[in-house]
């Protein structure tokens, strides 16, 4: 599904990523760790058009799509989300959520202008999308509150609804379960696992260990800038380079 090759990002003398393929295949969650400074965010911005390689390819399909526009690349149902919160603040959940729905607009502009009925008939769906998205996250009896006047782990919790709600079939997630409490951890993944068996593709960043090795279907390794390990999470948990690196001798 999203295939990179050789991609490398440099930032003056420094190699942020370094000649890194992989591969992310449908209906999957596959995870991408590493120390921190290791190449993640770097990977999920050269993949989502906010930043362009030095070198590599970037195919979502048979489809090259590097160096297009984070606007495309989302319309091609590529969604994602940012280590801090992203939403618009002033803003209820629920219209946040509506505007994220618009990402798949059918009707034309002239229709919206005019407010004719298929206008009206395609907002009223996105509405009743963005209620069901809500609640499916257990956030529905809030959805007339302003986002800024959620605590943080709401709002990491908002981030990836509104993700959702693009209609995307990959959901890239940048350490979503960062700021939440255990019980919110608990329920965000089992959202993410029911998501994927319905068909969707995740691809996470995250650093607790225990949810990804629980959650993921394949897991890739970065160490400064280079792809240091992939396998089952069976396979990473016993792999030397990646205990040295990264998980600590305790994984052993």
């Amino acid at each position: 599904m999203l295939r990179v090759h050789d991609l490398t990002r440099r930032f003056g003398r420094l190699t942020a990523l370094d000649r890194v393929s992989f591969e992310v295949a449908e209906a999957t969650i596959h995870g991408l760790i590493g120390p921190n400074g290791s190449g993640k965010t770097t990977f999920f911005n050269l993949a989502t058009g906010f930043l362009q390689p030095n070198a590599g390819k970037v195919f979502w399909g048979d489809r090259e799509v590097t160096g297009l526009a984070p606007h495309h690349i989302s319309r091609l149902g590529i969604a994602r989300t940012f280590q801090n919160t992203s939403n618009f603040a002033n803003l209820t959940l629920r219209d946040n959520l509506v505007v994220a729905s618009r990402n798949r607009v059918q009707t034309s502009v002239l229709h919206r202008m005019l407010h004719l009925g298929s206008a009206r008939s395609e907002e009223a769906d996105h509405g009743r999308t963005a209620d069901a998205i809500l609640e499916r996250f257990g956030i529905g009896h809030l959805a007339h509150t302003i986002a800024a006047d959620l605590p943080g782990g709401t709002q990491k919790i908002l981030g990836v609804a509104i993700a959702l709600a693009t209609g995307p079939r990959l959901l890239m997630l940048d350490e979503p379960l960062a700021g939440l409490n255990p019980a919110e951890k608990v329920q965000l993944m089992d959202i993410l696992r029911s998501i994927r068996a319905e068909g969707l593709t995740l691809l996470l960043i995250e650093h607790d260990m225990k949810a990804i090795m629980q959650a993921c279907d394949r897991i890739t390794v970065l160490s400064y800038g280079t792809l240091l390990a992939e396998g089952s999470p069976a396979e990473i948990s016993r792999d030397p380079a990646t205990i040295k690196a990264y998980l600590g001798t305790e994984a052993a």
